[in-house]
């Protein structure tokens, strides 16, 4: 018969096909013929034809993600959770089977992965979309469904919001040039970068606004944790308040904020019209222009630590060399680089919603980074995203003898000008 020989390289199958009825040899040429596409799943919204591309990547991406580093499972590979997610996606494998969920969220978006992909393909992103399929089934973990309901209840991610009308930071002066946008974090767990910016805007006699009182978590969080529809909840209040700002810049220290408000607004369809700028960009602008001057010495050895967000993604638009340049018009004070820094940085262990879905595994990120950034010896070590910085904390731990200081490039910014 023909369909044999068309079935040659099938061989194997010939005996099976032999012994079928007429009626199952007529379905499975019929579904020979018209085989399924690889990619389409109507009832999947996720981006398969790129978790199939990185499914059947030779991986290299492997020797750089964080979480198989400190894992030692495979599973946790980039490659296999894209194969894991392509495989839920064409309905191979189940969304409720335990292992499955802690697959998808095992996994802290800082996009190590795609500084190596030829493709340049985040499988952040892709795994981040798989987690609204699962959310949407109402199967997320249930650390995950905690943190979605304090940002829906409290407004933040904490289980009291800091968004408060009686803050020291709800400061609203007449006409207001800037919008300082304060992030959950910010108040939170790094007040003192919150006041050394104060300092710094009321030193450039800029009248500004935070609107604190109207508030609400940015929902970046919960976005990368799967709950999209949630997410937009909270950035259609917030576009409300930004949008209505008169004034001409919103700027913000926190570049998890700064990625919800620009890249993640955008997906959801809720555009901020106003121009949002990292802090440093806002602050190294007027350090160039003259507007502030870099006169007192601070006589001590820094390491850097490079946020993921600033380092790798595109979402906030400056680069790590603005750190440099700033760190190094200040007189007496020393950069010391780790080995991993700038694009090739190492995640601090909380990014993508990690340390609620894995706290174990992320406190091994946190402590992991801090020693890294130990082995240069420095007086402090800084950084420029205030959850970085609370993940520091952790990984340094309740060493008493350990005198090094964790502190905000803001704060250095601020001591540099202010005495």
């Amino acid at each position: 018969m023909e369909v044999f020989k068309k079935l040659a390289k099938y061989s194997w199958m010939v005996d099976i096909f032999k012994n079928m009825s007429k009626t199952e040899r007529k379905n499975f040429v019929a579904g020979y013929k018209n085989r399924k596409q690889y990619y389409t799943m109507d009832d999947i919204s996720a981006n398969l034809k790129d978790m199939l591309k990185c499914a059947n990547c030779p991986n290299m991406c492997r020797f750089d993600c964080p979480v198989l580093q400190i894992t030692k499972r495979e599973t946790y590979s980039p490659a296999k959770k894209a194969q894991i997610g392509y495989f839920l996606g064409m309905h191979h494998i189940s969304f409720e089977e335990e292992s499955i969920k802690k697959t998808l969220y095992a996994c802290v978006t800082c996009d190590a992965c795609r500084e190596w992909c030829p493709m340049d393909i985040s499988t952040g992103d892709l795994l981040v979309e798989m987690r609204q399929e699962l959310a949407s089934r109402d199967l997320a973990p249930e650390s995950v469904q905690r943190l979605q309901k304090s940002a829906i209840y409290n407004g933040s991610v904490f289980e009291e919001s800091p968004f408060k009308a009686d803050s020291e930071f709800n400061i609203n002066d007449p006409n207001p040039e800037v919008f300082y946008y304060i992030g959950c974090m910010d108040i939170k767990k790094r007040p003192e970068a919150v006041r050394a910016t104060i300092k710094l805007l009321r030193h450039l006699k800029i009248p500004f606004s935070t609107r604190l009182d109207e508030r609400q978590c940015c929902g970046g969080p919960i976005y990368k944790a799967g709950f999209r529809k949630e997410a937009k909840n909270l950035a259609q209040q917030n576009q409300k308040i930004l949008n209505e700002f008169p004034g001409k810049v919103i700027i913000t220290n926190c570049p998890g904020c700064f990625s919800a408000l620009n890249k993640i607004y955008e997906q959801l369809e809720t555009p901020v019209k106003v121009k949002i700028i990292h802090s440093i960009e806002f602050f190294l602008d007027k350090i160039r222009a003259g507007k502030l001057k870099l006169t007192k010495p601070i006589e001590r050895t820094i390491t850097f630590h490079d946020p993921c967000l600033i380092s790798r993604t595109s979402s906030v638009k400056c680069h790590v060399e603005d750190f440099r340049e700033l760190f190094s018009k200040i007189p007496g004070l020393v950069l010391k680089e780790p080995q991993l820094h700038g694009k090739e940085t190492r995640c601090c262990g909380m990014g993508g919603a990690y340390a609620v879905s894995n706290p174990e595994d992320a406190k091994k990120l946190h402590k992991d980074r801090y020693q890294q950034l130990k082995e240069t010896s420095c007086d402090w070590i800084v950084s420029a995203c205030p959850t970085c910085e609370y993940a520091l904390d952790l990984g340094k731990g309740e060493d008493q003898t350990d005198q090094t200081k964790i502190l905000d490039f803001i704060e250095i910014l601020a001591m540099g000008i202010i005495k």
